[in-house]
């Protein structure tokens, strides 16, 4: 795999696209008004116990949202009510750890935790953790041995992929770095008197390299002269990693279009390689991928034409979950197969390409129905979160009552109009409803003779197919 990252960045915006194998994969997006990862004194205003959470001001316009269950309390007592972890008034240290949107204030927890390149350090927990994905036992073992001698007591760490290939004495340094760092964190809560930021991670660039900087990546083009010169000055200290920096003024999400790539993946259908298809529906609850072959029929029998689509769905698939920014639960309708070693080819094509996601997935198998089960870690808004509104018209349904449903709505209401006194009655509809109302018009003239009254259709443009306004006229 060959992967280049994109940075285009503008004082509103710093836009950040990973390309992997010429195909955009992951977007990421930072503004100055970011959040977060920012550790903050916060003073808890609201205690709401019939939600089990506290809203909480961290300097804000709008108070934050902690949820009991992210509480360090209640980590320790799963039985504890909020009303007894948290006071109106009391001061706390909180971390956030998902954006305010819309009407929605940020999401707080008190588990923190302070990323960096080889090691995430977890002030609450007292325990050192592997990454999944380090599969060789004699490293996992080693790792965990270095670490549990090198950590401080009651200080926990997560150690990342990437440690493996770092020098024993780069890994416990950085750790030393991260404990200071916390360190001053709550030496700065003690300090500051008012709600606020205590703590901030690096740019949306940094932290990017920070994941990526291996020998996958073959380059960083980036439009802005100041941050080709911070992004080599960084590499300096990684000669093991000779990308190439290169400076490229202009907008570079239009001109290598991952603009294009976006906005694709803010529709429902994917085209995969060959004619087959993919639909993707985000519900609240979960999200469902259902796999079609389409255009493709294939040269062989039916079962290698099924496996064929299924394959490549099982290759597109986690980089939709990964450019969508698609978490929590998803079902996957994959086209039936009759033996079961298709099945397995299928579902370890599918674990294969989850290995490139750095979120935490999981594939729980096949239901009794044939679905795949499968989770993947939610930690920030997905695309149509950030770039779409609910339908004033449909609200969110994505879709209408039907023209014919809404003018036999309004046949109803006009009929039933004996009571008015006037003899004209006026009815302001959508110009297609009018249309589809004189279509018909055996059925107006009817409710013209049953009333004993004139009825004028008024096609107002502003009104959506679902609006009108009947009544007298004058």
């Amino acid at each position: 795999m060959q992967r280049q990252i994109i940075v285009e960045y503008y004082p509103w915006e710093t836009r950040v696209g990973i390309v992997e194998d010429g195909k955009l994969t992951e977007v990421f997006w930072e503004n100055p008004e970011a959040t977060v990862g920012k550790i903050c004194k916060g003073i808890v205003r609201d205690v709401i116990p019939g939600l089990s959470c506290v809203f909480v001001d961290i300097g804000q316009e709008r108070n934050a949202f902690l949820h009991v269950g992210d509480t360090t309390v209640f980590k320790a007592n799963r039985g504890a009510r909020v009303q007894d972890v948290l006071k109106s008034g009391q001061e706390i240290m909180v971390q956030v750890k998902k954006e305010a949107l819309a009407e929605k204030g940020a999401r707080l927890t008190q588990e923190m935790s302070i990323p960096g390149r080889y090691l995430v350090l977890l002030p609450h927990h007292d325990r050192v953790s592997i990454s999944r994905k380090i599969t060789d036992s004699q490293q996992r073992e080693e790792l965990k041995q270095l670490l549990e001698e090198a950590r401080p007591a009651g200080i926990g760490v997560i150690v990342r992929t990437v440690a493996v290939e770092a020098p024993a004495e780069e890994i416990v340094g950085e750790l030393q770095r991260l404990v200071n760092t916390w360190l001053t964190v709550t030496e700065k809560f003690h300090t500051v008197g008012k709600p606020g930021v205590i703590y901030e991670d690096q740019k949306v660039v940094v932290r990017i390299l920070r994941d990526y900087l291996n020998n996958e990546t073959a380059a960083v083009i980036v439009n802005h002269a100041e941050w080709k010169e911070t992004i080599q000055r960084l590499l300096e200290s990684k000669p093991a990693c000779p990308l190439r920096v290169k400076y490229e003024p202009g907008d570079l999400f239009a001109r290598y279009g991952l603009d294009k790539e976006l906005k694709r993946a803010l529709k429902r259908r994917v085209w995969l390689k060959n004619g087959g298809y993919i639909i993707v529906d985000e519900t609240e609850a979960m999200t469902v991928i259902d796999v079609n072959s389409g255009k493709f029929t294939g040269r062989s029998e039916l079962e290698q034409t099924v496996v064929r689509t299924n394959l490549d769905a099982a290759r597109e698939i986690p980089r939709q979950l990964r450019l969508r920014r698609i978490g929590g639960i998803i079902l996957v309708d994959f086209i039936d197969m009759k033996e079961k070693e298709h099945q397995e080819q299928v579902i370890q094509c599918l674990r294969d390409e989850l290995q490139k996601d750095k979120e935490h997935t999981r594939i729980l198998g096949l239901t009794r129905l044939g679905l795949l089960e499968m989770t993947r870690k939610k930690s920030r808004y997905g695309l149509t979160d950030l770039f779409t509104d609910e339908c004033a018209v449909c609200h969110g349904r994505g879709q209408t009552a039907s023209v014919a449903a809404v003018a036999n709505e309004i046949r109803r209401k006009l009929i039933n109009l004996e009571h008015l006194q006037a003899q004209v009655i006026t009815c302001h509809v959508n110009p297609e409803v009018a249309r589809h109302l004189r279509k018909d018009e055996n059925w107006l003239q009817f409710i013209e003779a049953r009333l004993d009254k004139s009825i004028e259709l008024i096609e107002e443009s502003n009104y959506s197919p679902l609006e009108y306004e009947i009544g007298p006229r004058g």
